[in-house]
């Protein structure tokens, strides 16, 4: 690690420092999904309209959708340490602010303050991870960061899910603050940056919108998880109508997709520090998620090859998703990465929000389910190409960082 990248104690940063990270990322992004299984009981408590028990669950990821880019802007200014613990507290804040609600305004303002600490986290964390690592460590440190939400979506669905139907839906934000303030003591001891590489960080915002390889990986990636979130969202009422299985059935099966999800990002981290080209990797990670996808739409196969092919396609939109550690690459400068992963976070994060949407949409029709498919990932891999052209990235070889 040269200088201009920043100050770590030892070199660059370790794998429990790394480890650390990777947490407190998964514990931000499970300010949406810890909610999912207490819905229910949150209506019943509160009764609230139905729109509303919608933006309970999603305001956080809304905040990343709306306030991504600023947010990376003030971490190349301010550091990505301090965006990270200040994140924390917001959300431990905005937990024990949820467990004392006690009208549906009341909880809705929690959930804002959680997301403010969501995107502090997302975004910095992304941003130690580049400035804090290097070569292959780098490489793998990405990928292994890129499961996070995924991971958040399978943890708290398993945890939080004992909660559901209790009544005791308050548990849920009470133990998420516990662990997030666990983590972010741990997160003390993050590797902060150089005072001389403080002083020297220019707000790097405007050369980051002008830069088409950020707008270009944002994009693919927001593509990605429209069809992602799509089909995890319906996947329980296709299974349940499909097949006659339970929506608690069908949702198991989605939780394991995403344990299968996590794999693919992190098996990324291998196949990039093996050598191989990128434009390979890009090709068939997408044509596996793709037949995959269409898979799951097509009616006439055993319950056993359905749920079979469903893991198939989290597995390879997993693979899509460890492209994350293409962001170093496509940003403008190690000054102005904060900046490059606010935009690529919120362009991801409005594919995040369309996504089950449409899908409900288009749920019964299969010319528009595989229309919208095969239309988003194969725009998904035009756009990963162009990431490749434009930064030159052949290869992640042997020290980890790209070939051009």
């Amino acid at each position: 690690m040269t200088q201009s990248e920043g100050k770590v104690p030892v070199g660059e940063a370790g794998w429990g420092t790394i480890i650390v990270i990777y947490l407190l990322c998964v514990m931000a992004a499970s300010t949406v999904s810890q909610v999912i299984p207490i819905a229910g009981d949150i209506a019943r408590y509160f009764h609230p309209p139905r729109e509303q028990v919608g933006w309970i669950i999603s305001l956080p990821s809304a905040l990343v959708a709306i306030g991504a880019v600023l947010v990376g802007w003030v971490i190349d200014r301010v550091g990505d340490k301090p965006a990270i613990l200040v994140g924390a507290a917001l959300m431990i804040c905005g937990d024990l602010g949820a467990v004392l609600a006690e009208t549906v305004p009341q909880l809705l303002a929690m959930r804002v303050v959680e997301g403010l600490g969501y995107v502090g986290i997302s975004v910095g964390t992304v941003t130690l991870l580049t400035r804090a690592t290097t070569g292959r460590r780098r490489t793998s440190a990405l990928t292994l960061w890129s499961s996070f939400v995924p991971m958040s979506f399978a943890l708290p669905l398993v945890l939080a899910g004992l909660l559901a139907g209790t009544g005791h839906w308050r548990w849920a934000f009470g133990g998420h603050a516990l662990i997030t303030l666990v983590l972010a003591l741990a997160g003390l001891r993050l590797p902060g940056r150089s005072a001389d590489v403080t002083a020297r960080r220019s707000a790097g915002l405007s050369l980051v919108l002008r830069t088409p390889a950020c707008y270009a990986l944002g994009v693919s990636f927001a593509l990605a998880a429209f069809v992602q979130t799509g089909i995890v969202t319906t996947l329980p009422q296709v299974l349940a109508a499909r097949y006659g299985v339970s929506i608690p059935m069908g949702s198991g099966v989605g939780t394991i997709g995403m344990l299968f999800n996590t794999a693919g990002c992190l098996l990324m981290g291998p196949l990039f520090n093996r050598g191989i080209p990128v434009l390979t990797l890009v090709t068939s990670s997408v044509l596996l998620t793709a037949a995959t996808a269409v898979g799951v739409h097509l009616a006439g196969l055993p319950l056993a090859a359905s749920v079979a092919v469903a893991w198939l396609f989290f597995f390879g939109s997993g693979l899509i998703v460890g492209f994350w550690a293409l962001l170093p690459s496509a940003a403008p400068s190690p000054q102005s990465r904060g900046a490059a992963s606010g935009l690529v976070a919120q362009l991801t994060h409005f594919g995040v929000l369309f996504g089950p949407p449409a899908a409900f949409a288009a749920m019964g029709v299969p010319v528009r389910q595989y229309g919208n498919t095969i239309a988003a990932l194969a725009a998904c891999a035009a756009l990963l190409w162009m990431v490749v052209r434009l930064t030159g990235t052949r290869r992640m070889v042997v020290d980890g960082s790209a070939s051009h």
